[in-house]
């Protein structure tokens, strides 16, 4: 091949390859994929531009971090802001013996009591005319006085006390200073029995630190949900089942105080520590009946009562619900039917599977239990229960829990 063929091959070449590469850009531009714009500089840059559907799943990962971030953490202060008013501090003082002497005289000196604060604890104000959620561990000393400090720094004055008799829970109604009624407290928001409460979901606990440190608060996830703590040493006479565990860092001081959702909803109060193990901590679930239901029950029996079913129950773990056939381990399976009583009547037989209760699921973030006492007794309520593979509806009349 001489110079000049080779010469005309490689021009044609050339302009073959620049004709192929303009028209493809034609077609991209004209087909709205891309197009040519002009910046502030002298430049031209080629800028994509994406379609609305592209658009809401295509973002490059540094911007959809940072949006990310900036969301979650405004969230949490909202959710802070929302709740920390509703947070109390309960202060603990008793009569302490102490031994003075005489420094002039080394063999003269006497007893004398002198009331000093022991303990600092949390608590959930649930009306805004003062009544207060906490554990019972925290008020169950007859012989101590019992005082609230507000977030804003108010102290009330405790009036009375009630006790729950199953759960390691307690109610407290308070005064002000002067034990005056009060009207103005900030009630929390507590999630409804109706929405669920979800492995690995964000919660935030908040406390007031010592009755001085506000506001103190830390976030973390729900690690499980149903844990029991059935060995647990306690003096309260209380069972601890159906608990949520989470990696939330509590301390002491929490006991009493709220574990909350991401919108600042009470799900839980924070209730037991793991001794052995650090960062494992326990909350009661609450949801919005069970508070109703537990004031209620003061308001038309001046005491918490909770209602009895009459039956032996276990919550159902993946090994008994293989044997059943059944895909979603989280019922309730009877062992036991107390004979003569409503329960019985009813026909509830060992070995039938509880479902619902007034098409209430009974799931791992809502135990039978927790359900149950969202009624108070004498209350009617059906229940759905799986029996031989087939589902049955059984009305019962709840009775009074009797010790």
């Amino acid at each position: 091949m001489t110079i000049k063929k080779l010469a005309i091959s490689v021009i044609l070449i050339t302009f073959a390859v620049n004709i192929l590469m303009f028209t493809g850009i034609y077609y991209l531009t004209t087909s709205g994929f891309i197009n040519f714009v002009s910046t502030s500089t002298k430049w031209k840059t080629l800028q994509l531009k994406i379609n609305p559907e592209v658009k809401k799943t295509i973002v490059t990962k540094e911007i959809e971090e940072k949006i990310t971030i900036k969301n979650l953490q405004s969230e949490i202060i909202n959710a802070i802001k929302k709740l920390s008013p509703s947070v109390v501090s309960i202060v603990i003082s008793k009569n302490l013996k102490i031994f003075i002497e005489n420094p002039f005289d080394f063999f003269w000196w006497h007893i004398a009591e002198k009331k000093e604060k022991i303990g600092w604890w949390s608590g959930i104000i649930v009306t805004k005319d003062g009544y207060i959620l906490t554990n019972k561990h925290v008020v169950q000393d007859p012989n101590a006085d019992y005082t609230v400090v507000t977030s804003d720094g108010k102290i009330l004055n405790v009036e009375r006390i009630w006790i729950d008799p199953v759960l390691d829970l307690a109610i407290l109604k308070v005064n002000n200073r002067n034990w005056k009624p009060v009207w103005d407290l900030k009630p929390a928001e507590i999630k409804p029995l109706s929405e669920k409460v979800e492995v690995w979901q964000f919660v935030i606990a908040i406390w007031n630190a010592l009755a001085q440190y506000s506001n103190t608060a830390t976030f973390g996830i729900i690690s499980a949900l149903g844990r029991n703590l059935n060995d647990l040493d306690n003096e309260t006479n209380s069972v601890y089942i159906g608990l949520y565990q989470t990696d939330a860092a509590i301390n002491p001081w929490n006991s009493g105080g709220p574990l909350a959702d991401i919108n600042g909803r009470v799900i839980g109060i924070n209730t037991a520590i793991s001794a052995i193990w650090q960062w494992i901590w326990f909350s009661l679930p609450i949801s919005k009946e069970f508070v109703n239901a537990t004031l209620k029950s003061i308001e038309k029996y001046g005491k918490i009562i909770r209602p009895f079913l009459w039956i032996e129950f276990v919550d159902l773990n993946p090994s008994i619900a293989k044997t059943k056939w059944l895909t979603q381990p989280y019922w309730a399976l009877i062992k036991k039917v107390l004979p003569n009583t409503p329960a019985s009547k009813a026909w509830l037989k060992k070995g039938d599977i509880i479902l619902k209760i007034n098409n209430i699921d009974i799931t791992l973030d809502h135990p039978l239990l927790y359900v149950l006492y969202t009624y108070l007794p004498w209350d009617k309520i059906e229940l759905l229960i799986e029996r031989n593979w087939e589902l049955i509806k059984k009305e019962v009349v709840l009775s009074k829990l009797q010790f």
